[in-house]
């Protein structure tokens, strides 16, 4: 029986006598011996759960003053926070004895004594799996990021790919085919080799396996290698048509190296060769150690904590926090954190439902996105969104005209589908509302981001609430929103996605960002014109770090980079 367990015995058997019981009596109350009750007692007092006063002389009781098993559990779990062992610490707990726990955090994380840099922060949901393949939102992205490495990387100082597992890349055949040289002596957080059939075991995986971004690797017909492991050996990647985001390709979360041998928990215990190695991920805590035969320079940081779960309000314990603040949090010092905020590169949209009757029509879905003017959904004081005219902030494609009457819907059941995040759920509320006011009737459904991925629900829902964010690299990133939007693409017309597939074949073959991205933009114009895609926000995105995180860097996807960081002496 837990110690713990063993003192609520204790305190329901003091409970209401006049008397305090001798130890003969204790011990049957205990069903133990007199010996381990002395015993039980001393480790009770070390808990400081009690004061034990131990009689001297025949005829006098020993005295006991404890305290209630509440506050006394609520002392252990918190000795264990401060040791660190979270899992111990919340694993019996309510939602209730939880929270009140969570309130002690600033007591307990200090940075550590000793050798060890670390740093802590909270993630506002549980982490999904982390195989590159599954990835699909910007928080599975970003972990995936700090855990592997890839082929390049894209440098968002210079605008420009720059290498990384692949020291050297050219193509010829007009884009068609792309060589890849690998740089020698890799390895993979267990110790394992990184070698070239791992990287074309990891390029044909992505053809060939059902995932949200299989589109974008169909076109590979097949990998080729030549020279020695040994040394600097060259991959050959044959295309079916030229590409010239091929390399671009190849720097997505996605496209994460893996070994060729995996283990049946690879999801959610995977094994890269990035900055950092996955070492803890359970449901209350996520732990990275820095990768010391990481090909690049070490990660400044020795090790990461991620805590799923909400921060306290008022002060912040954590050392670095991601998501919306009214005001710069305070540091556990009492000092003002340092904060970076960034408008996000994409947007919030809503998606209609062309097959559907409401909305099979240009001006039925116009109609109603000029219901849906940004400026009634987002409250006029607020700080953290802007309304949108376009798929990026930049982007001036249509303002909607909130001045017509709206009754195209009224007496109408529509069936709106949300990812369950706050943020979404906040403005699922005020569309509804809109909505209602239009003489609507709506069903919201809720799903989990795994479920979002399923075919089931595009059948019968009407409307689709959704957001892109984009990664460094926003040349790729709207190739990849145009082409793997599952949602929008698959509410197309067949003729509108017939010709998004025309215009996409001409961007991957121009070998200029600036002139594909001009074609984005206008690809972006027609889409929005024609109410496939109906802009409503564009969020800020915020990182508070305390004071003695130094190398704090937002990246577009709204986190930082964790091999960047490092404390302040």
């Amino acid at each position: 029986m837990r110690l713990i367990d063993q003192y609520r015995r204790l305190h329901d058997l003091l409970q209401g006598q006049s008397e305090q019981p001798g130890l003969p009596a204790l011990a049957r109350g205990l069903h133990c011996s007199e010996r381990n009750v002395r015993i039980l007692l001393g480790k009770m007092q070390q808990q400081g759960w009690l004061n034990w006063e131990a009689a001297r002389g025949r005829g006098h009781l020993s005295r006991l003053t404890l305290q209630s098993p509440q506050t006394a559990a609520m002392t252990r779990l918190s000795d264990l926070l401060e040791e660190g062992e979270l899992e111990q610490a919340f694993g019996s707990l309510d939602d209730d004895q939880r929270q009140r726990l969570v309130e002690r955090l600033p007591e307990f994380l200090g940075l550590p004594d000793g050798d060890c840099t670390q740093l802590r922060m909270s993630l506002y949901r549980a982490v999904e799996s982390l195989d590159p393949l599954d990835v699909v939102s910007r928080l599975e992205a970003h972990l995936v990021r700090q855990i592997f490495s890839r082929l390049v990387e894209f440098d968002r100082a210079s605008q420009q790919l720059v290498p990384a597992l692949a020291h050297h890349w050219e193509s010829e055949d007009g884009g068609s085919t792309w060589h890849f040289w690998l740089r020698p002596g890799l390895s993979f957080h267990d110790g394992a080799p990184l070698q070239r059939e791992d990287v074309r075991q990891t390029l044909l995986r992505l053809r060939d396996s059902p995932a949200f971004y299989q589109s974008l690797y169909r076109h590979l017909q097949s990998v080729e290698l030549s020279g020695d492991d040994s040394l600097s050996c060259r991959l050959s990647c044959k295309l079916a048509a030229p590409d010239y985001l091929w390399p671009h390709r190849m720097a997505t979360a996605n496209a994460s190296i893996v070994p060729r041998h995996r283990k049946a928990d690879f999801a959610s215990m995977p094994v890269g060769s990035g900055p950092f190695k996955l070492v803890r991920n359970n449901e209350y805590r996520i732990t990275l150690q820095a990768f010391k035969d990481y090909y690049r320079e070490r990660a400044l940081l020795d090790q990461v904590d991620l805590w799923m779960m909400e921060p306290p309000a008022g002060t912040a314990p954590f050392d670095l926090q991601f998501g919306h603040s009214d005001t710069t949090m305070l540091d556990r010092t009492g000092k003002a954190r340092n904060m970076l905020s960034q408008l996000q590169s994409g947007c919030t949209y809503l998606v209609c439902n062309s097959r559907r009757p409401n909305f099979a029509t240009a001006e039925q879905r116009l109609a109603l996105a000029d219901w849906l003017a940004p400026h009634t959904l987002i409250a006029p004081d607020d700080m953290h969104r802007r309304p949108a005219s376009g798929m990026l902030a930049d982007w001036k494609h249509r303002t909607a005209n909130s001045g017509k009457r709206y009754t195209r819907l009224k007496g109408r059941q529509l069936t709106l589908v949300v990812w369950n995040t706050t943020e979404m759920l906040k403005l699922a509320e005020a569309v509804i509302a809109r909505l209602q006011k239009a003489g609507a009737t709506v069903k919201l459904i809720q799903l989990p981001c795994e479920d979002l991925a399923s075919e089931d629900w595009r059948q019968y829902a009407d409307l689709r609430l959704g957001a892109e964010v984009l990664n460094d690299d926003e040349d790729f990133g709207c190739y990849e929103w145009f082409a793997c939007d599952s949602v929008l693409r698959n509410w197309m017309s067949d003729e509108c996605n017939a010709y998004v597939e025309q215009q996409l074949a001409g961007i991957q073959a121009k070998p200029d960002s600036a002139r594909r991205m001009r074609a984005y933009a206008r690809l972006g114009k027609q889409l929005v014109q024609e109410g496939w895609i109906i802009p409503i926000l564009h969020e800020y995105q915020q990182v508070q770090a305390a004071p003695h995180i130094a190398g704090l860097r937002m990246t577009p996807l709204g986190f930082a980079s964790f091999s960047d960081l490092w404390v302040r002496g």
